[in-house]
């Protein structure tokens, strides 16, 4: 039987990477008041740009130094290397879609000796702390980076696409995509919606069920 072609849209922070990095910034350096803003963006108070903006004005450093020293401390799914090596095997694209900062995005990419192409908010360190969103939507103001709207333009015509995410921006994608892998909040989510959707903990319980899926659509449930 012939292989479908699959195409891979990733979120990056607590998927790719074992934590959340953005989250671990703003734990870090955010003083009081970050949990209230945080809690407002997760029932949709708030947007993404004015949860960071506001946020930001808690920060107690902008140097991008510090901001470093703390990314360099985060660590990859040690088993996504054999995934990205698997579906470049088979040419199957992939993209990070992330509503975080491309600059530790970058930064951790460099350092693992990876080269994907991702989307993600920029991160301005001067004069103050500040969050641009070149690929926000036009028709909702909900995300800073829009992962649907992006998936659905990155596409390629006759491919499935595949989304793995865990958190609240992963929702509107993942509802959208063939194929889900979920864990977290996302997982939870699909549940909710009944979306069909694959639950992981690692990229090395993705490369088991991916034999099932190109086999045939494998039934969702826990692996």
């Amino acid at each position: 039987m012939e292989e479908l072609g699959y195409a891979f849209f990733v979120d990056f922070d607590g998927t790719i990477t074992t934590s959340d990095v953005c989250a671990t910034l703003v734990e870090t350096f955010a003083g009081e008041g970050w949990q209230e803003l945080n809690e407002r963006w997760e029932n949709k108070e708030l947007s993404t740009l004015e949860c960071a903006r506001q946020t930001f004005k808690l920060f107690k450093t902008n140097k991008p130094e510090d901001f470093r020293t703390l990314a360099d401390q985060a660590m990859l799914d040690p088993s996504f290397p054999d995934f990205l090596a698997f579906c470049r095997d088979k040419k199957f694209p992939i993209v990070i879609l992330s509503d975080g900062y491309g600059y530790y995005i970058e930064f951790l990419l460099k350092r693992e000796g990876l080269e994907l192409t991702y989307y993600a908010n920029t991160l301005l360190f001067t004069p103050e702390l500040d969050i641009e969103a070149p690929y926000h939507s036009c028709t909702c103001d909900l995300c800073g980076v829009c992962k649907l709207e992006l998936m659905q333009r990155l596409k390629k015509p006759a491919y499935k696409t595949v989304y793995i995410g865990d958190g609240y921006s992963d929702f509107c994608p993942a509802e959208n995509a063939d194929v889900v892998f979920a864990k977290n909040k996302l997982y939870q989510h699909c549940l909710k919606v009944g979306k069909n959707a694959l639950v992981f903990e690692s990229f090395q319980d993705i490369l088991q069920k991916l034999g099932q899926i190109l086999e045939g659509e494998p039934r969702a449930e826990s692996i």
